[in-house]
């Protein structure tokens, strides 16, 4: 249950946060910036200059724009510059060859598309600029001039960014201009009556929807365009006031859902941190009496390289500690290690000579070496052809059975806290990420302090939750001497430049120590030692011999071979919606306008 309520609270973050996020394309290259310069002519008509500006990530042939022309009287484009990473523009000609730098044109009465080649690669930045004078954009009726136009169309491939649009009149003084735009809700219309100019902004435009510009003005305005004789103002006001009224009651409902969503959010966080205090302050977890520290320790561990290794490190033991237990085997006379030469590489042979209680050595001896004897290569080839993982079972099998040998020394109930401080600081961060999150989709106030409050939370959490576990024994009184013990045993052997071993034991005492020597990663400066302190003479007989011959590649090749294997086998917001006509956000629905099908992409 209680994990069926935490899922549920980050499932409603996860939706509020991605209810508001813009709809992203998969393409190589985006539209970092669209600008659109109207200028309307007194006889209805407009010119239109439209730069885009491209990123790429791939290599492309070039772009290309299209205008719807329905609606309309026609249209045609009257020239066109790109500009590449910022160097100087260039003029682009008409031509039917793919030539760079041309453009090649397709007009129909329905659209105008023009192909521009001009070659890209990853990483550049082009600038187009299209010049396009379109007929009949403004009708004039009995009571007022409109223009209702979707400027950006649902022809483009892929989301626009930094979206500006300008439309400029051929009068200033426009007292009775209105203007209604239909598109992205955090878009915001700009009316400037003093200059007969309105301008739409928006920060994105997902790819396939329109922005549509819907104006009013009086036909003194544009008293050459063409005319109805009836009259219409009123009943556009009538429907943009329709459709402003229900982009403001959607804007209403997310702003409750992403405020109560916040507020529920916070409250969560708060509760649950007061939850988890009271519930840690109850269970403070069992004390134990600590040692005190042994600087060196020159007695072998009760325990074997893998269990010391394990609980030195207070890990699974890894594939060093499996290094650690073969070379034990071997110290047994359990197995043989044998140098041999495989094709142009040197390798190693293990060979079975009596009962192994180690399985992940008998899963080998089993499987690969059949006839009692395998070699690291073949090791090493059957972990690239292990498509079943037999290899990563058979070492975790082996893990498991370490663990269990490892529990008699562990306080359970202490490991089973120190789990809860990870488990329980990882859900609070959640709520605390989730929550810093949905702040920025209130506003961007709430949003900063949001980000400040939960960064500074997130702090106070982890360095609790250190400091907490620091003071949490996974150990129990047992344990913690025999931990003792292993690392006053591991710290001699790291510093084993500073003793004599010949004083510390003799050979055959060595020959127990370097396991936990493997085991701790630690072989190679031991062997160096006992070669200076021994003789190379001494050392050349019996088990210790074998790390003379093999020493450049034993050890190491013991350890990447087991490493490859078991890795081969282990890959699986804008403001309210103008009523009037005047200055505020966008509307959604539509009004109708031309220029629907207009957009573009790359090719």
């Amino acid at each position: 249950m209680r994990q069926l309520w935490y899922w549920g609270w980050l499932l409603l973050g996860l939706v509020v946060v991605g209810s508001f996020s813009p709809v992203t394309a998969h393409a190589d290259y985006r539209i970092s910036a669209y600008r659109t310069q109207i200028n309307i002519h007194k006889n209805g008509n407009a010119n239109l200059t439209q730069h885009v500006t491209y990123r790429f990530d791939d290599d492309y042939h070039g772009v290309f724009v299209v205008q719807d022309l329905r609606g309309i009287k026609g249209g045609r484009l009257t020239g066109v510059t790109t500009q590449l990473n910022r160097q100087a523009t260039r003029a682009v000609a008409a031509a039917s060859t793919g030539a760079t730098n041309t453009y090649q044109l397709t007009q129909t009465p329905e659209r105008l598309k023009a192909k521009v080649y001009r070659p890209v690669t990853d990483g550049d930045t082009l600038r187009v600029t299209y010049h396009l004078a379109l007929t009949g954009v403004v009708t004039n009726y009995l009571d007022t001039a409109e223009l209702n136009w979707k400027i950006v169309g649902t022809g483009w491939e892929v989301p626009l960014h930094q979206v500006k649009v300008t439309i400029q009149l051929p009068a200033t003084r426009v007292s009775q201009l209105q203007a209604w735009t239909h598109g992205p809700l955090a878009g915001h219309t700009q009316v400037d009556r003093q200059r007969g100019r309105v301008t739409l902004t928006v920060p994105q435009v997902a790819a396939k929807t329109a922005v549509e510009s819907h104006l009013l003005f009086p036909t003194s305005v544009t008293p050459q365009a063409p005319r109805v004789a009836q009259k219409k103002k009123a009943a556009v006001q009538r429907q943009e006031a329709r459709l402003a009224q229900q982009a403001n009651a959607k804007r209403q409902r997310q702003r409750w859902l992403v405020g109560g969503s916040f507020a529920l959010l916070v409250t969560a966080t708060v509760i649950v941190a007061g939850l988890d205090v009271r519930w840690f302050r109850r269970h403070p977890g069992n004390r134990y009496p600590h040692p005190i520290p042994i600087p060196h320790s020159f007695d072998v561990p009760t325990v074997a390289p893998a269990v010391a290794e394990s609980l030195v490190d207070a890990a699974a033991p890894n594939t060093n500690a499996l290094t650690g237990e073969i070379l034990r085997a071997a110290s047994r006379r359990q197995l043989t290690l044998t140098a041999e030469k495989q094709g142009r590489h040197q390798t190693m042979r293990l060979t079975r000579k009596a009962e192994l209680d180690n399985s992940f050595l008998t899963h080998c001896f089993q499987t690969i070496g059949q006839d009692g004897s395998f070699t690291l290569a073949d090791l090493k080839q059957y972990g690239k052809k292990d498509q079943k993982g037999r290899l990563g079972k058979w070492f975790h099998q082996w893990q498991e059975e370490i663990n269990q040998d490892v529990e008699p020394y562990q306080d359970a109930d202490n490991v089973d806290l120190r789990q809860r401080y990870l488990t329980r600081g990882l859900r609070l961060t959640v709520l605390l990420v989730l929550t810093a999150g949905v702040s920025w989709v209130v506003n961007p106030t709430v949003g900063a302090w949001g980000t400040g409050l939960s960064g500074l939370g997130l702090i106070a959490l982890w360095v609790s939750v250190r400091q907490l576990r620091r003071h949490i024994d996974r150990n129990n009184a047992a344990g913690l001497i025999l931990v003792n013990d292993i690392g006053g045993f591991r710290r001699m052997l790291k510093d084993i430049g500073n003793f004599n071993t010949a004083k510390i034991g003799d050979l055959i005492l060595w020959e127990d120590i370097l396991p936990y020597a493997a085991a701790f990663g630690l072989s190679k400066q031991v062997i160096a030692k006992l070669k200076v302190d021994f003789g190379a003479d001494a050392l050349a007989a019996g088990f210790v011999g074998f790390y003379i011959g093999t020493e450049n590649y034993g050890f190491a090749d013991l350890g990447d071979a087991i490493n490859s294997g078991i890795s081969g086998s282990l890959q699986v917001s804008g403001g309210a919606s103008s009523t009037t006509g005047g200055s505020g956000g966008f509307s959604g629905g539509s009004s109708g306008g031309f220029g629907g099908g207009s957009g573009g992409g790359a090719f």
